[in-house]
């Protein structure tokens, strides 16, 4: 298996993962005090390695520019250990319906990069929605 047929299986997954989460939320309506959830953060833990730190972080600015364009999107950003054993994506999205809509075109703006190279790791992820 070739880096970016692997790499392209890291993103799949991640962004399956956000999806379904998102498919979960909209099908099931979810609800706080009788309002709707509203918005959404998905969050991806990565682990770089030392040698592809920089790679990673061009790659992030890839996805802030590319997330200019996406309604709904109400924030995005990355952030890093001291160390830089981990950086952390997130992005704040205004309704599940919005991550549904805006995430395939984040993921496909870095779908050819070789993450699973780049990091020491697998990616961990994680789709939560405001509760306060």
């Amino acid at each position: 298996m070739t880096a970016e047929v692997s790499g392209r299986r890291v993103l799949a997954a991640l962004w399956g993962a956000a999806l379904e989460t998102a498919r979960r939320l909209v099908h099931t309506t979810p609800t706080r005090g009788g309002a709707p959830v509203a918005r959404v953060l998905f969050q991806v833990v990565h682990f770089p390695r030392p040698e592809y730190r920089d790679d990673m972080l061009a790659a992030m600015a890839v996805i802030r520019e590319t997330s200019a364009h996406i309604a709904g999107l109400d924030e995005i950003g990355a952030f890093e250990e001291p160390d830089g054993s981990r950086i952390v994506a997130i992005s704040v999205w205004s309704s599940p319906e919005a991550l549904e809509a805006g995430a395939a075109v984040l993921f496909a703006s870095i779908a050819e990069l070789p993450f699973d190279v780049w990091e020491t790791r697998p990616a961990e992820s994680a789709t939560l929605t405001q509760v306060a």
